[in-house]
């Protein structure tokens, strides 16, 4: 241990010895400070008057009175152990029980002095033998973020020990008044519970660590970081708030109070912002279920929105359009539309058109001809089939389907571009007739043939 900390330690209960030689003063009922008095007993009648016929009006408040901040009662006064007795009687022995110096006799300096060595060994011997063991039960394990997390709150462990040895200290000593252990009690209290926090909150950057690690090495999405991030958040402000509430539950605050008026005000702003709140879960949904990523491709089928995903916020996800426009999509019209992702879980991708031939022609030839002009077009893969489906007969042709695969969908309208100018080229070379609707007019008793433009 440091000789500034312990040179605090042993100020801070010699303040403390100090503090107990302050005189203790009553207070009236009324607030004033009491009035000296001769030593004349008063009559034991005058106040024969018993607790139960107290007036109400005198009666202590306690907690379920409703009032938001309560008396803490004191504490009874520690009985004297073993070591106080031996302190006693080692001083009744050489004759020292007059001695006193600034108002504490011989015995409390000998039980002031044993205290403080108390704190001392235990933050520089006990304390110390403590973290040697957690340290060898921590290098017998497989992983090495224990030995991290041990090596992150060696100092807050030590004072949390010392901490506590020091409330055991202060309790034992006798001459201190039950408003001053009732005061560095809470002190304590306090402390434990902020150190306890900060030991938890070191936790929660082991396992933020340790799970970053492992999404790297297993290469996984990157939308699990976002739910990290989210879930670490969460977790923080919880520790705070517990230990903020335990805090305030022990100097004496009426927690049911503090937690109903929280819970009032917590229901006025969800109905106040019901939108923005169902935004919010519905991000976290999406970033817990990755239907996609920043980078994908997707459409919104009944937005009628397609595009590369640029960001995923809480309330919002932001889409880039091919025409180079930012779509903000609130995160509920997403979970309650169907989403299709043109990226995940490969970017390979299936484009499909439909042709239509004359009536007569050979569809072995008609097949032949449409699968050789397909090769050797970029972006078209070689290594997966091409379909040629016969759909129907449709009314003035035989209708077909073509489908095939290309690397990726960034070049999907271009590639279709190329696809249908090359099976043009080739049934119009092999002479394969792809006639328009015909559709036949009777006027008068007269035809008339008017052909229509396919669209």
């Amino acid at each position: 241990m440091n000789a500034r900390a312990t040179i605090t330690v042993v100020l801070c209960l010699l303040l403390v010895g100090l503090a107990a030689c302050v005189p203790e003063l009553s207070v009236t009922p009324d607030g004033s400070p009491p009035v000296a008095s001769e030593a004349t007993p008063q009559p034991q009648a005058e106040s024969s008057t018993s607790p139960e016929e107290a007036s109400p009006e005198e009666a202590p408040p306690t907690e379920d009175s409703g009032q938001m901040l309560v008396a803490p009662t004191l504490a009874p006064t520690a009985t004297p152990g073993a070591i106080y007795s031996v302190v006693q009687q080692a001083v009744e022995a050489t004759n020292m029980e007059e001695a006193e110096f600034i108002g504490l006799s011989a015995a409390d300096w000998i039980n002031l002095i044993i205290s403080v060595f108390l704190v001392v060994i235990t933050l520089t011997l006990i304390a110390r033998v403590i973290f040697l063991i957690l340290r060898r039960i921590a290098r017998r394990t497989a992983t090495p973020y224990d030995e991290i997390y041990l090596e992150s709150i060696k100092p807050y462990l030590r004072w949390l020990f010392g901490t506590v040895v020091l409330y055991i200290a202060t309790t034992r000593l006798q001459f201190l008044s039950p408003q001053v252990k009732q005061w560095l009690g809470q002190i304590y209290y306090i402390l434990i519970v902020a150190l306890i926090v900060i030991l938890l909150w070191k936790l929660v950057d082991i396992f933020t660590v340790w799970f970053q690690e492992k999404v790297k090495d297993q290469g996984e999405r990157d939308g699990k970081e976002a739910v990290l991030t989210l879930g670490e958040r969460a977790i923080r402000f919880l520790l705070i708030m517990v230990g903020l509430l335990i805090i305030l539950d022990h100097v004496g605050f009426n927690i049911s109070a503090l937690v109903a008026a929280i819970g009032i005000g917590g229901l006025a702003i969800s109905l106040a912002a019901q939108d923005t709140i169902a935004n919010m879960i519905s991000g976290v949904i999406i970033l817990m279920d990755q239907p996609f990523r920043a980078g994908d491709r997707i459409e919104i089928q009944e937005l009628n929105t397609w595009g590369d995903v640029v960001g995923i916020g809480l309330r919002s996800t932001r889409i880039r359009t091919l025409d180079n426009r930012l779509v903000i999509v609130p995160n509920s019209s997403i979970s309650n539309n169907q989403v299709v992702n043109y990226t995940f879980p490969d970017p390979r991708y299936r484009i499909q058109t439909e042709i239509s031939v004359a009536y007569g022609s050979d569809l072995r030839q008609v097949r032949e001809v449409i699968t050789q002009s397909l090769l050797g077009i970029e972006g078209v893969l070689q290594d997966r089939p091409v379909d040629i489906l016969f759909l129907e007969f449709g009314e003035s042709a035989m209708n077909l389907r073509v489908r095939w695969w290309i690397e990726s969908y960034m070049d999907a309208r271009r590639i279709t571009d190329r696809v249908n100018e090359a099976i043009f080229k080739a049934l119009e070379q092999a002479h394969v007739e792809m006639p328009a609707p015909i559709m036949t007019v009777e006027l008068k008793g007269k035809t008339v043939g008017d052909k229509k433009d396919s669209p």
